[in-house]
């Protein structure tokens, strides 16, 4: 396998996985931005910025990398082993937007019943 094509595969698989990954998380985030923004615009906002950052940072992962020409099994173990790390920076932005999230939560006022 040639080095274009295994670069160009994985980029295409961290896209995919990490696209699919933030669609699953979207709904939840959305609701949990809403309550925390008060407004829905605000929420739409942070919501939007959330999906960037979770495909952006795998992907600027996945750009770095060089594969090397050789057989079909290197290439697969290659792109594996890339794919990992590029999921690792899925990981990370996961973990900063709720980190983010989770500090908003503590600090935001609170309605107080009576």
């Amino acid at each position: 396998m040639n080095s274009i094509g295994l670069y160009l595969i994985q980029l295409l698989a961290t896209l995919m996985l990490s696209a699919g990954l933030a669609a699953y998380v979207r709904p939840t985030l959305r609701r949990v931005l809403v309550d925390l923004c008060g407004t829905d615009e605000r929420a739409h906002f942070w919501t939007v910025f959330a999906n960037i950052m979770l495909v952006a940072l795998p992907v600027i992962f996945g750009m770095g990398f060089a594969p090397e020409s050789g057989s079909f099994e290197q290439g697969f173990f290659a792109i594996t082993g890339q794919l990992r790390w590029n999921l690792l920076g899925f990981v990370l932005s996961l973990v900063a937007i709720g980190g983010a999230v989770s500090f908003f939560a503590l600090v935001a006022p609170r309605k107080t019943s009576l």
